[in-house]
C-alpha cells in the first residue's frame, strides 16, 4: 500500500467549501488537467462518475463513501490497483475550513505506477492550494453577486 495526505487551511466555511467542491463541475476550474466531469446521480455514495482529461482518456470512478457537509472518498479501479481520494471537510478554529486529501493506493500491481504516484504526491500540495484559491474566489464572486 502506499498513502499520501495534504491538509490546506480554507478561510471560507467548511459549508462554502463543501459545496464547491462536491458539484464536479467545478473540478475542471480546479484542475488544469480536467476537461469535465460528468456525475450519474446525486454526490452520494454509490453513484458513479467519468473525468475527462484534457488530451487523455477518461476515467471512471465512484463515490464510495459519502458524507454530506464533511467527507467523500472517490475510488478508481485500475488494472491490478484500486486509489482511493479521501478530502475530508472540517471546520478550523479560526472559523474557516481544513481541508484534508488523502490519496491511498492499492493492488497486486502497484509497483507499475510507482512513476504516477510519486508524480501524485509532488503534485498534492499545489492541487490543494488551487482548490483553495478557486473555492475563495467563487465565495468573492458569491458575496458580490448577492450585494
Amino acid at each position: 500500500m502506499r498513502m499520501m495526505e495534504h491538509t490546506v487551511e480554507c478561510p471560507v466555511s467548511r459549508e462554502f467549501a463543501w459545496r464547491f467542491w462536491s458539484n464536479v463541475a467545478n473540478w475542471a476550474i480546479v484542475d488544469p488537467a480536467v476537461e469535465s466531469v460528468v456525475l450519474d446521480g446525486p454526490f452520494e455514495s454509490g453513484s458513479k462518475g467519468v473525468t475527462h482529461q484534457t488530451g487523455g482518456a477518461a476515467i471512471e470512478w465512484v463515490l464510495a463513501d459519502v458524507v454530506q457537509g464533511s467527507s467523500a472518498v472517490i475510488e478508481i479501479r485500475l488494472p491490478g490497483v484500486s486509489a482511493n481520494f479521501r478530502l475530508l471537510f472540517e471546520d478550523s478554529e479560526g472559523g474557516g475550513a481544513s481541508i484534508t486529501q488523502t490519496v491511498t493506493f492499492e493492488g497486486e500491481q502497484l509497483d507499475q505506477y510507482d512513476d504516477a504516484i510519486k508524480r501524485l504526491a509532488e503534485e498534492l500540495p499545489a492541487g490543494m492550494k488551487r482548490l483553495v484559491d478557486r473555492i475563495v474566489e467563487a465565495e468573492m464572486c458569491s458575496r458580490g453577486a448577492s450585494s
